[in-house]
């Protein structure tokens, strides 16, 4: 038994491949089609020798056996990170992905929705969040499709065909959002949809106020390719009301902080662990501060190794941001710590703004302690994503050099 690897461009054929050879109980390795040579280089550096490539010319060298035991039968490799030559595989096998599209339908069931869930791709099929519609759909005996997720302003948003008999479900991320906004058919053809997974970054407030404005099924979610996309729901009744956005967990997660206020996760969804040697333990350390209610759900206030040391001060970026999206005058805003030979790191922030809101935003971030208030500021149209939608960190610190 010999492993797969995907790399192919177009979504539907990927996602056709990886299903097919999931099926067959080949273990799959999904690859980044969009990785530059170095994270090539080092995946090429982990796929087992022997491992069959497919839509990219790559040839494995990494260590191991083309004859895999029969417990490796459906397990799917799925890439996390990778940028500057980073690449990390988690692995999930049938049973853990199955928890997750499970945990899912059974708390959409609770709210009296139906448990097929019908769903679309629109972010690239090798992240958790392009990959987890197909594998829910055909869990629950739904139905998926894939479509463009670009949603350009000048042409109509995709078709989308899916059955009436079941829940329709998009899983979104905010730029994603906030481009459908924008465009003059896009809350009409949101609302084809039963639920709205948004998440994959920080929440925005200007963008929680324009879903509360719409009245829009919109569930924020918290989740990882840990475990395998959403592990909590923020329901659409909480945002329209005002609430804080907290996560009630999927039936069978539960959450609680280690010492150091990072969240911990413990799921029948959880991988079992990072290719090719590293073991994930139960319940899992997530690297998100943040903290766990009386009821068992979780607010996330950021990475914990986000952490910004500047003249031996810790910042914590999330705290930045949500002063600067306080003021209404920014779409979305960015906090990070750049080099600089006095400071060790200086607070920049680069936001969607016009760069006339400078002052204003420099004075609302008076109220913050001093080694909190951004020394530099970066005014961008658009905010940098990479291919899951995601800030690209990279690309804005280029920008803010």
């Amino acid at each position: 038994m010999s492993a797969v690897a995907i790399f192919h461009s177009d979504a539907q054929a990927y996602l056709q491949e990886v299903l097919q050879a999931h099926d067959a109980g080949l273990p799959v390795f999904l690859g980044n089609p969009r990785w530059a040579e170095a994270e090539r280089a080092e995946a090429a550096r982990q796929l087992p020798h022997g491992t069959i490539v497919k839509g990219i010319d790559l040839e494995p060298r990494g260590l191991g056996t083309c004859d895999w035991p029969l417990n490796w039968r459906g397990r799917l490799m799925i890439p996390t990170g990778g940028s500057g030559g980073k690449v990390k595989f988690v692995i999930h096998s049938r049973e853990t992905l199955q928890a997750a599209a499970f945990g899912l339908r059974d708390a959409l069931v609770a709210r009296g929705l139906s448990p097929k869930l019908h769903g679309v791709t629109c972010t690239p099929p090798w992240h958790v969040s392009g990959l987890m519609p197909a594998i829910r759909a055909r869990a629950t005996g739904a139905q998926h499709q894939v479509i463009d997720g670009r949603f350009n302003l000048e042409t109509a948003p995709p078709s989308v065909s899916l059955p009436a008999d079941g829940t329709k479900i998009i899983s979104l991320v905010p730029a994603q959002l906030s481009r459908l906004l924008d465009h003059p058919e896009g809350e009409s053809w949101l609302r084809q949809f039963d639920v709205i997974l948004l998440g994959g970054s920080a929440m925005p407030t200007a963008l929680l106020e324009r879903i509360r404005m719409r009245r829009l099924p919109v569930f924020v979610t918290y989740g990882s390719t840990e475990t395998a996309a959403a592990c909590a729901l923020c329901p659409p009744e909480k945002i329209l009301s005002g609430e804080i956005v907290r996560g009630t967990p999927l039936p069978g997660t539960h959450f609680t902080t280690n010492p150091e206020g990072v969240i911990t996760v413990a799921t029948a969804a959880l991988g079992l662990g990072l290719w090719p040697d590293g073991p994930m333990g139960s319940p899992w350390t997530s690297g998100d501060r943040g903290e766990v209610a009386a009821d068992g759900s979780v607010k996330i206030f950021g990475r914990a190794d986000r952490v910004i040391i500047t003249g031996g001060e810790k910042v914590d970026p999330s705290r930045v941001e949500q002063a600067l999206l306080a003021t209404g005058l920014i779409k979305e805003a960015l906090v990070l710590g750049m080099f600089d030979e006095r400071w060790g790191e200086v607070v920049t922030a680069c936001v969607i703004a016009p760069a006339k809101t400078e002052t204003a935003l420099r004075q609302a971030c008076e109220a913050l302690e001093p080694a909190a208030r951004p020394r530099r500021y970066v005014f961008v149209p658009v905010m940098p994503t990479n291919a899951s939608g995601k800030p690209d960190r990279e690309a804005i610190a280029k920008l803010t050099a």
